[in-house]
């Protein structure tokens, strides 16, 4: 009787993880390539000034940063990060993390990256086209370098759309 409860065991933990890995990786993963775009996203952030955007918990040099999404066509998204420091940096680089909602959870699919040296801000914009229908979100992980080469980084989410 013990053997076959654990073989019994054995048997049902193995077809679990096998239909998990099937589940996993059986769909087919979507993703996006994230372009940095010349012309300026025009959004009303509803910013008076820079002290709008203040970031809490305090930090050294990083005085406000935000991220904005929205999506102009059923098959495009664009998206806007704006940081503001307190001095010059050397390096101010923000990651555009796109993600997609699928059941309950968030899932990433594009990315990418812009960045600016010897700016106190930093203001740039990124689009994703082609996108399927669902609702979306933005991460903006943005990380700053002063010329003394201390570092700073602040995650910033977007509403959805």
């Amino acid at each position: 009787m013990k053997k076959f409860k654990f073989a019994f065991s054995l048997i049902l933990l193995v077809t679990l993880f096998v239909t998990q890995t099937f589940c996993v990786w059986g769909e087919e993963r979507e993703w996006y390539t994230l372009r940095e775009t010349e012309e300026s996203v025009e959004l009303d952030l509803g910013i008076e000034s820079k002290n709008d955007l203040e970031i809490s918990p305090y930090t050294r040099y990083i005085v406000g940063a935000s991220v904005i999404i929205r999506r102009p066509s059923e098959d495009e998204i664009w998206m806007r990060s704006e940081v503001y420091c307190s001095e010059v940096m050397s390096k101010i680089t923000t990651v555009f993390t796109l993600q997609k909602k699928v059941g309950n959870s968030w899932v990433n699919v594009g990315e990418g990256s812009v960045s600016s040296s010897n700016d106190n801000s930093m203001y740039k914009s990124m689009e994703a086209t082609g996108v399927s229908a669902g609702k979306y979100r933005c991460i903006a992980d943005t990380k700053v370098v002063s010329k003394t080469g201390y570092t700073e980084t602040v995650s910033v989410v977007s509403s959805t759309v």
